[in-house]
């Protein structure tokens, strides 16, 4: 796979899919909010893309009730910047999330990757330095909390519950999509992270993920984390040690929550390292930085060059 993210229909379809043909993209993750054109799903059917439509678990917008947010360990929200988690023993909600599947599963898609599949954190201002302390753990409401007691630990719970989720979603896909596939958006964090904090706080068992998963799409923001792009690799690895599953690891090629601009160089290595520890897999994040931006158009036509030499 290697492709692009992106969160609404282009304006200019013919325009941009010619783009994407010249920068040899061969695949597309495309938000809630290109579904309902099935015109233009059925085109990028038509021009040969493997289309992932991304399938948002537990975030929620600003219209949704606080009420039926999560609670932290410390009886706050589970809210941050843009960042709102609905509580994971909402029934109304999951219900809600699988019929949502179940629909999308008959669209003329080839995969459906769940994203946000995690208990709260505000990630992305987060980084591997950082201690496993100022993490938010979440959810203490009295539903929540009643279950958790069913469990050796807090961690076992979150896994479960995660471990779940993907089980149904699945089995939905596998039932209404027939051939398509499922993808999981992973944090980009290693085992070894926060103390292992994918798994005991954000509830991602990577191992135990894979029965039900065809792909898995960390997000490998390493400027974003203030990390060299030794990162990356680091983090491919990591996973590759722990599950036979395809790694699609996706990148960022403009800054986000840092003043300083990420120099093309440095986005150049990124993709290569990318490319070489995922064996040839690569989405990035998003097309509208690659668009507005002649540099980063530059670069990956230098790079998609590079791979139809190969």
């Amino acid at each position: 796979m290697y492709g692009v993210k992106l969160y609404a229909v282009p304006e200019d379809v013919d325009a941009t899919i010619k783009k994407w043909h010249s920068l040899n993209f061969d695949t597309l993750f495309v938000g809630q909010g290109c579904k309902n054109d099935t015109a233009f799903l059925k085109r990028l059917q038509q021009e040969g893309f493997f289309v992932n439509l991304i399938e948002p678990v537990f975030l929620a917008d600003e219209n949704v009730d606080e009420k039926i947010l999560a609670v932290t360990r410390y009886v706050s929200l589970a809210k941050q910047s843009w960042v709102r988690f609905v509580c994971p023993s909402n029934k109304k909600w999951l219900s809600s999330f699988f019929k949502r599947i179940k629909n999308d599963s008959k669209l003329p898609v080839n995969s459906l990757s769940l994203d946000f599949i995690r208990f709260f954190q505000f990630w992305e201002i987060l980084t591997p330095a950082d201690t496993s302390d100022i993490l938010q753990e979440t959810c203490f409401c009295k539903k929540c909390t009643k279950q958790m007691k069913k469990f050796s630990s807090e961690a076992e719970w979150r896994c479960s519950v995660i471990n779940g989720i993907a089980k149904k979603a699945r089995s939905i896909i596998t039932k209404y999509g027939k051939t398509k596939q499922m993808g999981l958006h992973t944090v980009p964090w290693k085992s070894t992270t926060f103390n292992g904090g994918a798994k005991k706080i954000l509830g991602q068992d990577l191992e135990a993920l894979s029965e039900y998963v065809d792909f898995f799409t960390p997000m490998t923001y390493h400027h974003m984390m203030k990390t060299d792009v030794s990162y990356i690799g680091e983090l491919l690895d990591d996973f590759s040690e722990r599950t036979d599953k395809k790694i699609v690891p996706s990148v960022q090629l403009k800054k986000y929550y840092r003043d300083e601009d990420i120099p093309m160089e440095e986005n150049e290595q990124a993709i290569n390292t990318a490319l070489s520890h995922g064996n040839n897999n690569l989405v990035f994040f998003q097309w509208n930085d690659i668009d507005t931006n002649q540099d980063i158009t530059a670069l990956l036509q230098n790079t998609a060059e590079k791979i139809i030499k190969q």
